[in-house]
């Protein structure tokens, strides 16, 4: 007995056609289905999207077909990249960041291969040392040029250059009884051939120098590595002070600045005591200062005899001592001239110190009246070179 065709796909419920044998649906065999039971409902037909097709390269033109891809439009999920404005501010951060690296590559290559910052040599050049050995007395302070460095640069100079430099190694000696202060950036100079100066870059010395204190200190210069050492001097003084050019030779004739002394021995009577003139000295320089431009130092030592019966009080030696050469009379700057000599007294001395002009050579020196002293003046005459 043929089977009788079921109306609807119990499966999937698709309706059937006369003489079908498969669901056209799902497939299913239709002539032997299996029965339903009463209370369970018809399967509701699934509908299926249809396969959509997308190009998997490029299409091009020609004889070439192109070849595709099929996806399911469902259960595909497509990742969304950046948009424009993420992509314009990723780009932004990898330029910053690829700056500043390079910037921090060629900062350190270049700290690394100078050591003096960027445009330099980290390795200190060769140096070549000139023994000097010259001395002269600044402000009353022995200082020596030890001796002279040349190199191409100091790694231990901050202001150091690199296409020349020149280091001078002093020693200073303060022989007297205060502390006696300056700088070497505003006493120091170095004459280069031909007269032109420059001024130091860096100097490494203790400002003050305690009395009868030894130390050493270094003053260095910006010069061309070509300059000979010994064409070149150092000027030590302000600009507004008796300054000293220190060839750096080894063997300059320096006795221009040294102290110069003579011994007049002059005899002299004044307020009743009888006065010897001892010496008188020429110098640049006296405790703690150095005399000013084109000028020099008198230094005049007296002594002092007390015949009389009581004590001479001659008052202040600024009042009547003075110094004349030509037509000027200087009056005293220093002394140590006491101002009263007690009775019996005999070589009590002191020194009296005058400014006078370096050209000067011819002096008198005058013991002047005082008011209602009665005394009159005296004078001696002395010469210095």
């Amino acid at each position: 007995m043929a089977q009788a065709l079921p109306r609807f796909c119990p499966r999937c419920g698709t309706p059937t056609v006369a003489g079908q044998t498969n669901c056209a649906n799902c497939g299913l065999y239709l002539l032997n289905p299996r029965p339903l039971s009463p209370m369970q409902p018809p399967v509701q037909p699934v509908q299926f999207a249809p396969p959509v097709l997308v190009p998997s390269q490029p299409i091009t033109t020609g004889n070439i077909a192109p070849s595709f891809r099929t996806t399911q439009s469902q259960g595909s999920t497509r990742r969304r990249g950046p948009g424009r404005m993420g992509k314009v501010l990723i780009v932004l951060v990898l330029l910053v960041l690829l700056g500043a690296g390079s910037y921090l590559v060629f900062a350190l290559l270049n700290i690394h291969g100078t050591g003096l910052g960027l445009g330099g040599n980290n390795s200190q050049a060769p140096i070549t040392t000139t023994q000097v050995h010259e001395t002269v007395t600044y402000a009353g302070v022995e200082v020596t040029v030890l001796n002279a460095q040349q190199s191409q640069n100091f790694l231990n100079d901050p202001n150091s250059s690199t296409d020349g430099m020149l280091r001078l190694n002093l020693q200073e000696h303060n022989s007297t009884t205060v502390k006696i202060s300056w700088l070497y950036s505003d006493i120091t100079q170095l004459v280069l051939p031909g007269g032109k100066t420059v001024t130091p870059t860096y100097a490494k010395a203790t400002v003050g120098i305690a009395p009868g204190a030894t130390q050493n200190s270094y003053v260095d210069f910006a010069v061309p590595i070509t300059d000979k050492v010994s064409q070149l001097a150092l000027r030590l003084g302000a600009s507004n002070e008796a300054q000293m050019d220190i060839p750096l030779t080894g063997n300059a004739n320096l006795s221009k600045y040294a102290p110069a002394s003579v011994k007049p021995d002059g005899q002299l009577q004044y307020f009743g005591l009888n006065w010897t003139l001892v010496s008188a000295t020429s110098q640049y320089s006296i405790t703690g200062q150095q005399a000013s431009k084109g000028m020099r130092y008198v230094v005049v030592t007296l002594s002092v005899d007390n015949t009389l019966s009581q004590v001479a009080i001659t008052g202040s030696p600024f009042t009547y001592i003075r110094l004349q050469s030509g037509n000027s009379n200087f009056t005293p700057v220093d002394t140590t001239l006491p101002v009263s000599f007690d009775t019996g007294v005999t070589g009590k001395s002191g020194t009296v110190t005058f400014l006078v002009p370096q050209k000067s050579t011819a002096f008198t020196l005058a013991l002047v009246p005082q008011n209602q002293s009665g005394a009159t003046q005296v004078t001696t005459d002395f010469q210095l070179s």
